[in-house]
């Protein structure tokens, strides 16, 4: 227990002096198949403002559902930041924080492995802006949405997810988590 207190010290007191460059922001509820893709980062001291992701809309016997998230930065170059996607699907239209604003949070909408025969993983996704307004899922509507991630109080940076890669001999779930790096 000692221990683990001073663990949980240590890390805040490196967090408040500024020892850590970055905070990560994750959700309880992601799954577990599958590998982390790498970080990627808006460049400079850009910020996420706008997302948009790629869904399986086929209903058929293999469905992947939530395949891709794409976030575009404030860099005035509109750079776009995405991790390791799968490829089912269309990008569908995005939604973005009001001028001034950018993302700072997230909800992940999950249909647990072992619900379904088809297990699909992660379906949908919806954020939350350093404003306080929520933008609406733009994904599928199967599973549930769990709780809200911490807050990046300078908004999002970086992307990193979580996704199985195809395989015919398997049920393919494609993006199965996320998590976002807070801008310092």
């Amino acid at each position: 227990m000692t221990s683990r207190l001073f663990s949980v010290s240590l890390m805040v007191s490196a967090l408040v002096f500024g020892l850590v460059d970055s905070q990560i922001i994750s959700v309880t509820n992601g799954e577990v198949e599958g590998d982390w893709g790498p970080m990627d980062s808006c460049p400079g001291v850009s910020r996420a403002v706008y997302y948009s992701t790629r869904n399986d809309a086929n209903q058929g016997t293999d469905f992947t559902s939530l395949n891709a998230i794409q976030l575009t930065c404030d860099n005035g170059g509109g750079t776009i930041i995405t991790s390791t996607e799968g490829l089912v699907g269309q990008m569908g239209p995005g939604r973005g924080c009001a001028a001034g604003a950018f993302l700072s949070a997230f909800q992940l909408k999950v249909q647990p492995n072992g619900v379904d025969a088809d297990n699909t993983a992660a379906n949908s996704i919806r954020f939350r802006c350093t404003d306080g307004v929520e933008l609406a899922s733009v994904g599928n509507q199967i599973g549930v949405f769990g709780e809200y991630s911490a807050d990046c109080p300078n908004g999002i940076c970086g992307i990193q997810t979580r996704v199985k890669p195809f395989d015919a001999a398997t049920d393919n779930t494609a993006l199965n988590d996320v998590r976002f790096e807070c801008c310092a």
